[in-house]
């Protein structure tokens, strides 16, 4: 099988939504370590040729989460069907796509939080540049 090529002009982003902006920042940051945490979900419409993907950023130090920040980006891929393979008797899109959808989204959350925090404690901090498809093994728990 012939894997189709993405075509940036065939996806749009047609709207992003906040689900969740939680800061309870009770302590100093200074001098202290903390970790970042990224998960994603993802649905589609076949019908509506739609996919949402769901990212999850958390930060915590000592193991107490002390941010977290949850947007929904919600696309159309006006050639969905051709990114459907079969595998092992299943049908699901190709990493490919997936990929892409998260990079897109995933970049984008990164300039809103980047935004956002500014005006918060973690004023200066870039969420680092990350590989897409390793986003697709962390999925956000429900």
């Amino acid at each position: 099988m012939i894997e189709a090529k993405v075509i940036a002009e065939k996806i749009s982003l047609e709207k992003i939504k906040p689900i969740r902006e939680n800061l309870e920042l009770g302590f100093d940051l200074k001098d202290k370590e903390f970790q970042m945490n990224i998960a994603q979900s993802i649905k589609h419409n076949l019908e509506r040729k739609s996919f949402k993907i769901s990212l999850l950023v958390s930060f915590s130090c000592t193991e107490q989460v002390f941010a977290e920040y949850l947007y929904e980006f919600y696309f159309k891929v006006e050639n969905i069907l051709d990114f459907l393979s079969e595998k092992d008797g299943r049908t699901a899109f190709t990493g490919q796509l997936l990929g892409t959808l998260i990079g897109l989204s995933y970049s984008t959350l990164r300039g809103i939080l980047y935004s956002r925090l500014a005006e918060t404690n973690l004023n200066g901090i870039i969420l680092p540049v990350v590989n897409p498809n390793a986003l697709l093994n962390s999925k956000i728990s429900e």
